[in-house]
């Protein structure tokens, strides 16, 4: 079985929100391994969020809206030409 990057479900879902939850982590743990065979693991902001997307609290749709701000907040160009990020390849 493949490692999970998120908390364990809580006690006490009914069996359809455990099935849903398990469905969202599944598509959670592929995203994150396919990003990691070319790259490094993401960050723990981006876990977060993704976090948020496994127990149910937005939608997947919002994980990416949230994912982009955190990007484009990390790495826009500034006004002198580097970026918010001391280095952008971390």
């Amino acid at each position: 079985m493949m490692k999970s990057f998120f908390t364990p479900a809580p006690a006490g879902l009914t069996p359809e929100q455990l099935t849903a939850r398990q469905e969202r982590e599944r598509h959670a743990n592929n995203s994150i391994a396919i990003l990691m065979s070319n790259g490094p693991a993401p960050s723990p902001e981006a876990l977060a969020i993704m976090q948020r997307y496994v127990e149910g609290e937005i939608s997947i749709e919002e994980a990416i809206e949230l994912t982009d701000a955190m990007l484009l907040a990390r790495y826009r160009p500034q006004a002198d030409g580097g970026t918010a990020e001391p280095n952008p390849a971390r």
